[in-house]
């Protein structure tokens, strides 16, 4: 897991605002957006829906994420729009990062987007690819892939998950990560049963459809 010490070198991300209507029109209009819905879930969950998924140039500007009329964003900016969001909502959280083994194909094909737009791929390891996520309550949120998972050895949209860093705090690991190169088994109930494309690693798709307001923990959203 050499990666983990390359991650720790990556800040996790914040979306600044110029102090110009630039920036505040693109903030509002997202904020208005998620404010519309009726609980704190669902508008948590359609977080990734906003933004076509794509290379940002870090440090971002809000309004450096509109490209042709349409937002832009990576992991970093999902992580940022929805604990901003919980925030506005009073629900505690913690920003936290991930090291996960994505399908083969993934990384090199992500290095060359990213390289094509001349954006940093610092994100993109040897073995496996740097994701922000956030701890709510006793769960972990994946606000790319708009879903629950139950911590080191689950499975993401984007791949399995071998260890976790909350904001401030150590490397958890999952039990396998001696063997990274180890298949998932087909009893373990956080696999995905179709992993998703290379060409949108975070698509909300039916394989991880939209978690209704029954399915967030009682106690923690509201």
């Amino acid at each position: 897991m050499g990666d983990l010490k390359r991650f720790d070198r990556i800040e996790l991300s914040q979306v600044a605002s110029h102090p110009k209507a630039c920036c505040e029109m693109v903030k509002h209009s997202v904020f208005a957006q998620l404010m519309h819905y009726g609980d704190t879930g669902t508008a948590l969950a359609a977080v990734p829906g906003l933004f076509r998924w794509g290379p940002v140039q870090w440090p971002a500007h809000w309004c450096d994420l509109v490209d042709h009329g349409d937002l832009v964003g990576d992991c970093g900016v999902h992580a940022d729009v929805a604990a901003a969001l919980l925030t506005r909502k009073s629900v505690p959280h913690t920003r936290a990062r991930a090291a996960v083994l994505t399908p083969p194909m993934a990384p090199a094909h992500w290095r060359a987007v990213w390289n094509e737009a001349q954006v940093n791929d610092a994100w993109i390891g040897r073995n496996t690819v740097h994701h922000e996520v956030l701890r709510v309550g006793n769960r972990w949120w994946d606000p790319s892939d708009a879903r629950w998972f139950s911590g080191p050895g689950a499975h993401t949209g984007s791949g399995h998950v071998l260890a976790l860093r909350e904001d401030g705090g150590q490397w958890q690991l999952a039990p396998e990560t001696a063997a990274p190169d180890a298949s998932p088994t087909a009893h373990d109930p956080d696999a995905p049963s179709k992993p998703h494309a290379p060409e949108h690693p975070h698509a909300v798709s039916s394989t991880h459809p939209l978690p209704s307001t029954h399915a967030l923990p009682q106690g923690v959203l509201p």
